[in-house]
């Protein structure tokens, strides 16, 4: 915030965004929106990040069913959704070794070579799901992946460009800020959700079209971070 001049609640539309889209699901902790007035009004957990910056621990569950398309039997009804790629990186535990403590590398690299072997660029990624187990998370992981500039992630928030009609949809049902933070069921509930959008399934909270979804888990601040490019296959 010192750095980049940013108000004190900047941060604010991450959580407004989080709970918005919880509203419609059926499976998040949390299923209220919020206000501005609320968030401001919120106790501070670690200043300046207040209990609406703070994921939740929940409990959760998710699962994935991996094969090959002629495994799949006759009558298989769903849409297709393919890992079209994947890729992992790791830096410093330690904040204070590393050579910008306000940039997630992981999540740049990661979601780079997973995009390279998808074929695909930014402006292809209809929606992403990042790991917004803090509001400052979310923030450095758009910064990192090239959706913002550096420093500037926090606008696209307070913008409204991460929200369902925005320009790159974000936490699209609820995030780990609603829904909960399941711990280490969290990257597959991300897919879950990631290919319940590209089916189309997502009810209320549905991006219209989307073919292509980046979703990105990390472990720590980024010490860690996998992502996965998902593609909506045509029968």
């Amino acid at each position: 915030m010192h750095e980049n001049n940013v108000p004190a609640h900047g941060l604010v539309g991450f959580a407004l965004t989080a709970h918005a889209n919880g509203v419609a699901n059926k499976n998040a902790m949390f299923r209220k929106a919020i206000k501005p007035e609320t968030y401001s009004k919120a106790d501070m957990v670690s200043d300046p990040l207040n209990m609406f910056d703070v994921a939740p621990n929940a409990d959760g569950a998710a699962a994935l069913v991996l094969t090959r398309r002629s495994l799949l039997p006759s009558d298989f009804n769903n849409s297709l959704v393919k890992i079209s790629g994947s890729a992992a990186s790791s830096d410093t535990l330690a904040l204070h070794d590393r050579k910008d403590m306000l940039y997630f590398d992981t999540a740049q690299l990661s979601a780079g070579k997973a995009m390279k072997q998808a074929g695909v660029i930014l402006n292809q990624i209809d929606f992403f799901e990042y790991h917004d187990a803090f509001s400052i998370y979310a923030a450095l992981s758009l910064e990192a992946v090239g959706f913002a500039i550096k420093g500037k992630g926090w606008k696209l928030a307070e913008e409204g460009s991460i929200g369902l009609k925005g320009k790159i949809p974000c936490a699209t049902m609820g995030g780990m800020k609603a829904r909960g933070f399941a711990g280490g069921a969290a990257g597959v509930y991300q897919a879950v959700e990631a290919v319940t959008q590209l089916r189309g399934q997502a009810d209320a909270n549905q991006i219209a079209g989307a073919k292509t979804a980046l979703i990105q888990s990390l472990g720590g601040p980024a010490s860690t971070a996998v992502s996965h490019v998902l593609q909506r296959l045509d029968r």
